[in-house]
């Protein structure tokens, strides 16, 4: 059985009708499924935490499929109950479809059920938590990436952009990172503060431009901050960049595309098992481009090998 939880406001909404066509297959090769539409923000966390309660009614191992972008699937993991026997899969249905990206999933919506339905592979992959609040701890799980500062500001524009939705109407949706991006530098704020790596290793750090904690390569639509990473390997791949311009940070982007900004001045890169932040100025946070805020004290670390994947 699989429990198909669909996003059918995912690609400006496209989602719908990429659903029916699949749907369409489905019934065709009798394909036993049940599927359900999300309806708000959050309406994701609601109906994965149902299907994968102990009180469901289906007791048995679960495939659940997400058809959605990365924000879908961030829900989805949020819902998800960890003691529950649950396999999850992924159709890209988004902008940035970073997760199929850095898993090397295909991205074309038909041939993505088509692998999930030939495939008996099961690959078990890390997570992340990102913490922050210290009167009433908030946690909230990424399987992307989590970042504080510039990259979270751009995630915050992409909310209430007109241009998202025009560029995904013309096929061209990756662009509106870059194009949202290379704007917001010029409005981008820094701060200085200092990391602590895995409780040892302690970084000061001058005009914080962002902070990047990585489980995938990608980020951004398609932005290779952390070209080494490896979800499957108990580590986040920290992106490090602060004292620059704006003018080199605008380089440092570009150079990303292609994962040749490690080597430049202003960027460092970690691995670790968890980190912790401190700035002297609230700035952006987000997981997996769903923004939480501003936030000057942040926690993230790597929970190893805990998700079951179809790929």
């Amino acid at each position: 059985m699989y429990y198909f939880i669909v996003n059918p406001h995912s690609r400006s909404g496209k989602g719908m009708n990429i659903w029916n066509r699949l749907k369409e297959r489905l019934d065709r090769e009798e394909v036993s499924y049940e599927a359900y539409l999300t309806e708000r923000p959050g309406h994701a966390v609601e109906l994965t935490a149902m299907l994968t309660s102990p009180h469901h009614e289906d007791t048995d191992p679960k495939n659940i499929v997400v058809l959605g972008g990365d924000g879908t699937l961030n829900e989805v993991l949020n819902g998800l109950s960890m003691s529950a026997p649950v396999s999850l899969g992924y159709i890209p249905s988004g902008s940035g479809n970073d997760f199929s990206r850095g898993m090397k999933l295909p991205r074309n919506p038909e041939k993505a059920l088509e692998f999930l339905l030939d495939s008996q592979r099961i690959r078990t992959i890390d997570y992340g938590i990102l913490s922050y609040g210290k009167e009433r701890p908030v946690h909230r799980r990424f399987i992307v990436s989590s970042g504080i500062g510039y990259d979270a500001d751009v995630c915050q524009s992409l909310l209430s952009s007109r241009l998202k939705k025009l560029l995904n109407q013309l096929h061209i949706g990756k662009l509106v990172y870059l194009v949202i991006g290379i704007k917001r530098i010029l409005l981008c704020k820094s701060a200085d503060g200092c990391l602590m790596l895995d409780g040892v290793k302690k970084v000061n750090l001058k005009r914080i431009r962002f902070i990047s904690s990585h489980i995938q390569k990608f980020e951004g639509g398609g932005f290779r901050f952390a070209p080494k990473a490896d979800p499957s390997d108990g580590y986040l791949d920290l992106c490090v960049v602060s004292g620059v311009s704006k003018l080199r940070l605008t380089v440092l982007l570009l150079a990303s595309l292609v994962g040749r900004h490690t080597s430049c001045n202003g960027v460092r890169t970690y691995t670790c098992r968890e980190a912790s932040l401190h700035t002297e100025k609230p700035l952006f946070v987000h997981t997996d481009g769903e923004v939480l805020g501003k936030q000057t004290d942040i926690v993230v670390r790597c929970v190893e090998k805990k998700i079951k994947f179809m790929c």
